[in-house]
């Protein structure tokens, strides 16, 4: 049980106060059933002892009224909406360069396949997209909902669709379209390479500063050794993104563990809670005394001067 105005309590105090003030400056005055006077020196009757009741009663009302003002509630079910949470899409660096070993006897490209299809597998009700990019960029899935079709297509990432290169700019404006329209709370391009940009018609410090117009962040991660991490993480900072250096896979890991985790801490969490209020009832009780007050002072309990 919650109070959804608690502040309302400290009008008790005052109302007390002013119902007891109200109570003894009244002048003392006989309950009589009719307009017949009554013996100061008769046996006390029952209309007598009651005098005070719709006083009493009236003070409950007030009681209940304050009571009504904080609202009284309980709490019923709490619901999430996540899938207003995050739209995230992945643009990865399919060139040649990405065959080499990664170690644990994987390539670097097998780690990116293994790392997206986890990642994605942790997104509950958000949003993702997929965009290769050698010497230009692909988007293979627009923004979905449906995850286990992403781990499927992030199994099958390849090189070779395109010519070879490494679009950097290229493959940050190509998830910038994917995103552009999204109404999600939090957008976000999570751009993985394993080299410097050497191809493609857009430089990759202008397509930041389109992400960061559109209130977009970028994350880069950077893996192996021939990697411009200074440039990437500038890229990254343009947009209000992070930089991280991902050599293994172990390492690529906890990077989208983190930008999940940051990303979530960023929107925070979107609940809904259905409660059950108690105030119409109380105000029906506070009728209730006031009604059977006027009915007590105006009939059994009249009061004669």
């Amino acid at each position: 049980m919650t109070l959804a105005a608690p502040w309302a309590l400290a009008l008790l105090l005052p109302a007390a106060i002013l119902w007891m003030a109200a109570v003894l400056r009244r002048p003392p005055v006989l309950a009589v059933a009719g307009t017949d006077l009554v013996e100061a020196s008769a046996r006390p009757t029952w209309r007598m002892r009651l005098r005070r009741f719709p006083d009493l009663l009236r003070l409950l009302a007030i009681l209940l009224a304050v009571l009504a003002v904080a609202r009284p509630r309980e709490g019923l079910t709490v619901t999430a909406l996540p899938e207003e949470g995050i739209d995230i899409v992945a643009a990865v660096d399919v060139s040649s360069s990405m065959f080499a070993s990664a170690g644990g006897g994987e390539s670097r490209l097998d780690a990116a396949r293994r790392v997206l299809a986890e990642f994605a597998g942790t997104l509950q009700g958000d949003r993702m997209g997929l965009v290769a990019f050698q010497a230009r960029a692909l988007t293979l899935s627009p923004l979905t909902g449906d995850l286990d079709a992403i781990r499927s297509r992030a199994a099958r990432l390849e090189s070779g669709l395109v010519p070879d290169g490494t679009a950097i700019g290229l493959g940050i404006a190509e998830a910038l379209t994917l995103l552009e329209s999204s109404t999600a709370r939090s957008r976000v391009v999570v751009l993985m390479t394993d080299g410097e940009n050497n191809s493609g018609e857009i430089d990759p410090f202008s397509a930041a500063r389109v992400a960061e117009a559109l209130g977009i962040r970028v994350y880069t991660i950077g893996f192996g050794r021939s990697v411009d991490a200074p440039g990437l993480r500038r890229l990254a900072e343009t947009t209000g993104g992070e930089y991280f250096d991902a050599r293994t896979p172990d390492e690529l890991a906890k990077a989208y563990e983190t930008i999940g985790a940051l990303e979530r801490s960023r929107i925070g969490e979107r609940r809904f809670v259905t409660f059950r209020e108690y105030a119409p009832w109380l105000a029906l009780g506070v009728a209730g005394l006031l009604l059977a007050e006027g009915t007590l002072r105006s009939t059994w309990l009249r009061r004669q001067p």
